[in-house]
């Protein structure tokens, strides 16, 4: 039950999330705004048209909007959202094997956006493909930031040793992990200094062009995957990085939905850290992404370097 009440949160909540990061958004900068349920009317209105496929299209771009979901969900099973206590399927990956499903889920949306011919399709599969190539090992290296302090790459393991060792959260290894991973989030879904997520200059767009051939329910997946993944990865975030305590265990659905009012805090938090970057900061120019995200690497690189100076 509390396998199923996790995924059912994850895809309930997700949207939920989006509008409350745009709202708040739209509040900082003096402005009205949408609604924090907009995302909700977006899924309803898209999921109830028909979709346009290009007659050059293949099984690719037909299937990926369902592969990249189906990635999204199994990340859902295997990461602490609600509960500390490992689920069920919770022991089909760690947190290395759950970056590489999210590579595939990004790898097959590229394919889909060459598979038209469309040329902004294409240009947005190679800018994404570009910063992936950079992300992904960055990623990767903030995971064993972890793992050196607590002795797993499974996420649950994870959360147990640090919420056993809160001095643990102080050290400069997890401190630079940490640091490293937000900046993560921001590059992997597409949210200032990387990419404008309200921007509507195609030219400039970085995820958007690349799923610009979609349209009714393939669409929606899409959307409602990108939101999806912005809430596992901010939910892994706090749960594993920041405060690994709080959440419910595996023995009954009461702890269960604790677990969820704690996430909803949690998240809260993590959310206002990303309203302040996007309020903040501008875009960075496409070229200095590099520069962004060696940052990333080189934090989490000095955090490993660290740990095994500290130990000596």
């Amino acid at each position: 039950m509390l396998q199923a009440l996790q995924t059912l949160v994850v895809l309930a909540a997700a949207p939920l999330y989006a509008g409350l990061i745009s709202r708040a958004e739209a509040v900082v900068q003096s402005k009205h705004g949408p609604s924090i349920w907009q995302p909700y009317r977006d899924l309803s209105k898209l999921l109830g048209k028909g979709r346009v496929i290009s007659e050059h299209a293949t099984v690719v771009f037909r299937w990926a909007p369902y592969v990249a979901m189906a990635c999204f969900l199994l990340v859902s099973t295997i990461v602490p959202i609600i509960t500390a206590q490992p689920l069920p399927l919770a022991f089909l990956a760690d947190l290395i094997g759950g970056a590489f499903v999210l590579g595939l889920a990004s790898f097959v949306l590229s394919l889909a956006a060459l598979d038209t011919g469309s040329p902004l399709g294409g240009l947005g599969a190679s800018r994404t493909t570009w910063i992936g190539s950079l992300a992904e090992p960055a990623l990767i290296l903030v995971f064993f930031t972890v793992g050196v302090l607590s002795a797993s790459d499974n996420p649950y393991l994870m959360n147990h040793a640090l919420a056993g060792s809160p001095a643990a959260l102080a050290l400069p290894t997890h401190v630079l992990g940490a640091v490293a991973f937000f900046m993560l989030l921001l590059a992997e879904t597409g949210r200032i200094p990387i990419d404008n997520p309200a921007g509507t200059i195609e030219i400039s767009m970085i995820e958007e062009p690349r799923v610009l051939e979609y349209s009714g329910r393939d669409y929606a997946l899409i959307k409602w995957g990108g939101w999806i993944k912005l809430f596992l990865l901010s939910s892994i975030f706090m749960n594993v990085f920041v405060l690994p305590w709080g959440l419910g265990s595996a023995t009954g659905l009461g702890s269960g939905l604790l677990g969820i009012a704690a996430l909803g805090g949690k998240l809260l938090l993590c959310g206002a850290a990303i309203v302040i970057i996007d309020s903040s900061f501008a875009k960075l120019r496409f070229f200095r992404i590099a520069e962004y995200l060696g940052g990333a690497f080189l934090l989490a690189l000095i955090g490993i370097v660290t740990s095994y100076v500290i130990g000596k």
